[in-house]
């Protein structure tokens, strides 16, 4: 499809891997996991900082009360010049603003310089002069994202204001507020490792990568060479692909092993194929020589003696006659086998119908037993019945028997004859194509081929045990699916030799 990469397998797996190396990170920075762990982290700190802090204020105010005893906290941050430095120095160790607010609200000491605000309205300050610690989160400026990553003022997109009470003998006299800025979520993990730590799993990411593509495809581009080398030269390709595969096939990737065995299959094929091609040529050239050049000197003869004996004239056109019958049955036969080769149409077939059907009108041919249904081509397999009981009839002697039988594996046809038999030398090529005893009869080598042809293409195949006396051939065929409708007939059939 247009538009769509093709890159090499070893970038594929470089982005895959290298993708999933950055998804949990991708997953903790996309989903706010990192984010709110970070907020939280830092909520826990200044809890911490504001306990502390109002523990040692407390301390300093109780003390004040001994000699001043309605003493309050703005007069504890007057009375005590230092406080300010104090929390200055604070604010620097723990990067957190430090301020004191009295039970008004009002801003009493401070790391920074807002003495005298008013801060009551704040809702985590309400919060805290009522009792309660709160915690509210607030924007930072924009301009904070700019901060460098290893910047202390932080990079993070919004400031955590925390509100703790101050209590002193049960009362609430002011609060502690206290504000820091998390850290962000990149800046975290940039200061969590040294880069070169950071770096190290993107490195062996990438080797693993790049390792496992050079392996994979190796074996893929010599697949693909030989291929191509089978698509310019055939004849040397199909070689060149036999041996490109070796390697492939030891490959330890169990889909390259497979593509290698089909690619195997295939050149096996093929190469049966071409051989066959090539000697289905030169056989039908040589069947086809033999009529074409008696046809051809019938006609020469006829043409070249206009005054020949009518007698003699009609022998010459029926020697033609005769042999533009044979040549019909040569092409129909090869048309026969054609089919066969490209397959056949599968649907129920009563095998013992139709062989009752092709033996009725022949005489002396009796049918016994019974086979059941299969699986084929009904005219594929009367072609099978007829060209089996033609050749009983032609090269044996009655009486002839057709017998059928079943078990659970297949379906069994066996033609039986009495005849002279077949001599041992031909029984090994009755079933080659072009092969016959009887050429000079008319006979085309083809019937029998086209038996063994059709009942391979049915997931079958036929044989032949033939001594002086009683020739048989063997044709099996697969049982078709268990069909209780059919176990009874089936079980009583029984094998008759």
């Amino acid at each position: 499809m247009k538009g769509r990469p093709r890159l090499p397998l070893r970038v594929w797996l470089l982005g895959s891997h290298t993708l999933v190396l950055l998804l949990p990170l991708a997953v903790l920075v996309g989903t706010g996991a990192l984010a709110d762990d970070l907020r939280a982290q830092t909520h826990t700190t200044l809890r911490h900082q504001a306990a502390l802090l109002s523990l040692f204020v407390a301390r300093d105010l109780d003390a004040l009360r001994t000699t001043h005893p309605d003493a309050s906290l703005s007069q504890l941050a007057a009375l005590d010049p230092d406080l300010d430095g104090l929390l200055r120095t604070a604010r620097e160790s723990t990067l957190a603003g430090i301020r004191l607010v009295d039970h008004r609200g009002i801003v009493v000491a401070s790391s920074g310089t807002e003495h005298g605000d008013d801060l009551s309205d704040r809702p985590e300050v309400a919060a805290a002069l009522a009792g309660a610690e709160a915690l509210e989160v607030r924007a930072r400026p924009p301009q904070s994202a700019r901060q460098p990553l290893g910047s202390v003022s932080r990079r993070a997109r919004v400031r955590l204001f925390l509100a703790a009470p101050l209590r002193l003998d049960g009362r609430t006299v002011g609060a502690v507020l206290l504000s820091r800025t998390p850290r962000e979520e990149v800046q975290a993990l940039v200061q969590l490792v040294p880069w070169w730590v950071a770096a190290l799993p993107f490195v062996l990411t990438a080797g693993i990568a790049l390792l496992a593509g050079w392996g994979f495809s190796r074996s893929l581009i010599r697949l693909e060479h030989a291929a191509h080398a089978l698509t310019d030269r055939p004849a040397d390709g199909l070689s060149a692909l036999t041996k490109a595969l070796d390697a492939p096939q030891g490959s330890r990737v169990a889909e390259v092993h497979g593509l290698a065995e089909a690619f195997r299959t295939m050149a096996t094929r093929l190469q049966d194929r071409l051989d066959y091609i090539s000697e289905f040529a030169g056989n039908v050239s040589h069947e086809f020589r033999t009529p074409i050049a008696t046809l051809r000197g019938t006609t020469e003869l006829l043409r070249d003696d206009p005054d020949m004996d009518a007698s003699q004239r009609e022998r010459f056109l029926d020697n033609a006659h005769a042999e533009l019958a044979r040549m019909e049955r040569l092409v129909a036969g090869l048309l026969a086998l054609a089919r066969a080769d490209a397959g056949i149409r599968r649907q129920p077939v009563d095998l013992d119908r139709l062989v009752r059907d092709a033996v009725e009108g022949r005489d002396a041919v009796t049918v016994t037993g019974t086979g059941g249904r299969v699986e084929g081509d009904p005219i594929a397999l009367r072609t099978i019945v007829d060209n089996l009981l033609d050749n009983a009839a032609t090269h044996g002697a009655p009486p002839i028997q057709a017998v059928l039988s079943s078990d659970d594996a297949c379906v069994r046809l066996r033609i039986v004859d009495h005849g002279a038999g077949i001599a041992e030398a031909d029984r090994p090529r009755v079933f080659d194509r072009w092969f016959t005893t009887r050429r000079g009869e008319g006979g085309t080598g083809i019937g029998l081929a086209l038996v063994r042809a059709l009942a391979q293409a049915h997931g079958g195949d036929v044989g032949v045990d033939s001594v002086p006396g009683r020739t048989v051939f063997t044709v099996d065929l697969p049982a078709p699916p268990s069909d209780p409708s059919h176990d009874g007939p089936r079980a009583r059939s029984s094998s008759t030799r």
